[in-house]
């Protein structure tokens, strides 16, 4: 094969790299709010927050968790807290705002270390501060869920809470979630065992709705 071929099909593949990355990522990313802080903290219809938090499948969970001035966020990626909090979020309850007051009234119940206060844009987005807020208020159970809990996970019992994702189906014994987390890649409705399987330990439903 000729240099001047190569350089052609070298050519050719850059163009082709320009017009599909940018489909492949507009495809996989999610192009709404993240925050919501003008939101209410009223409860929102059921089956709004349900469909909101399905419309997130597909969009790529985000590589660098967060990190890194929150670039992987910036390019659209979610990370696990997200599906909640934008579910809840585009449904009209700001879990951000929820948290921030509770955070006056429980501060015990949080891990306020290194800066883990309201305030902090990365607040409402760990699970252990959602941990916290359902815990503080005696809103944590670990019998049969409701579509809307909020299920957190551990790696170990020793560890902190470090995985949340949204119940979105409950039939008899069964239940589906709603969760991105890296080994899902993308966001994801999975069955309720899922995250057991990849070696986490479930440590109880948050109950929004009474």
């Amino acid at each position: 094969m000729s240099k001047l071929r190569v350089i052609r099909i070298i050519k050719k593949l850059s163009v082709l790299l320009v017009i599909v990355l940018p489909l492949v990522w507009y495809s996989v990313s999610y192009k709404g709010p993240k925050r919501f802080t003008n939101g209410g903290t009223e409860l929102p219809p059921l089956s709004q927050v349900v469909a909101h938090a399905r419309s997130l499948t597909g969009t790529l969970y985000d590589p660098f968790m967060g990190q890194h001035d929150n670039i992987g966020g910036r390019l659209g990626f979610i990370v696990c807290s997200d599906v909640p909090n934008i579910a809840y979020g585009l449904a009209g309850l700001s879990l951000e705002v929820l948290l921030r007051r509770d955070f006056t009234v429980h501060t015990a119940h949080y891990d306020s270390g290194g800066g883990n206060k309201p305030g902090n844009p990365y607040f409402h987005r760990r699970a252990r501060n959602l941990y916290a807020y359902f815990k503080a208020n005696q809103r944590l159970y670990k019998d049969k869920p409701r579509v809307g809990d909020l299920a957190f996970y551990k790696k170990a019992e020793d560890k902190i809470i470090t995985h949340v994702v949204l119940v979105s189906e409950v039939k008899g014994n069964r239940f589906k979630v709603m969760e991105s987390a890296p080994k899902t890649l993308v966001a994801s409705e999975n069955d309720s065992a899922s995250p057991i399987q990849r070696g986490w330990v479930f440590m109880g439903f948050g109950r929004m709705y009474p």
